[in-house]
């Protein structure tokens, strides 16, 4: 099902994680956590292939991102892939869900068509959360995962983040919110990893500030 492109090793060891049991992927932009989600999409349609793949994400352009690598590194035909967003009628989505395998969506529509029922998580066989360290507090990731993880017949999660936070309460309701089991962390200074890290120029350019950044310069110097 995958086309186009070699995975890195550890895409694979990542994937050997994400397979068995819920998991927090914490991987730096740019090193591809959307190929893990592609590698691991297919291996839960080819284990259950009369499953659905349900991406959530927390803005449209995202999951846009994610449509169309799917497109390009996915062998599936268009038509059974559907974007859901506010903007799709409510009536639409449901015929567009039943029709569909891979779905991508904000998590608001998702939540009010489970609420409404028109659409049902049973036979969603991988969720995955785009931006996983929003899933805290009442954000819709926490009561759509809560749904999912109640409803489907064969459930995995993973969740997908650049940042995570450096606060240990905060990951740990993450953790908790998404039912993760396994937490796979990668740095740009890991040794699976730097190989395939490009080296950055910076270049600094001085510019004046204006009246009112100066004004905001100083109020920030005097409560630091």
């Amino acid at each position: 099902m995958i086309k186009n492109f070699k995975p890195r090793l550890y895409q694979e060891t990542i994937l050997a994680t994400a397979s068995l049991k819920n998991t927090l992927v914490v991987l730096p932009t740019g090193l591809g956590k959307t190929n893990i989600f592609l590698m691991l999409a297919a291996q839960r349609l080819k284990q259950y292939p009369k499953s659905k793949i349900l991406l959530i994400g927390p803005t449209k352009p995202l999951i846009d991102q994610y449509s169309l690598a799917f497109g390009k590194f996915f062998e599936i035909d268009e038509k059974d892939m559907a974007i859901f967003t506010g903007a799709t009628a409510p009536e639409k989505r449901e015929k567009i869900w039943k029709e569909s395998k891979i779905i991508f969506s904000t998590p608001q529509s998702i939540e009010n068509d489970i609420i409404s029922k028109r659409i049902n998580l049973e036979k969603v066989s991988l969720l995955g959360i785009d931006e996983a360290h929003r899933a805290v507090s009442n954000y819709s990731y926490v009561w759509v995962s809560k749904q999912y993880h109640n409803l489907a017949k064969y459930p995995l999660i993973i969740g997908l983040t650049a940042s995570p936070g450096s606060e240990m309460e905060k990951i740990t309701e993450v953790c908790n919110n998404l039912f993760i089991e396994e937490i796979e962390v990668r740095t740009e200074t890991d040794p699976d990893v730097s190989p395939y890290v490009q080296e950055t120029e910076l270049e600094w350019i001085e510019v004046e500030l204006t009246k009112e950044l100066k004004q905001i310069k100083r109020l920030l110097e005097e409560i630091s």
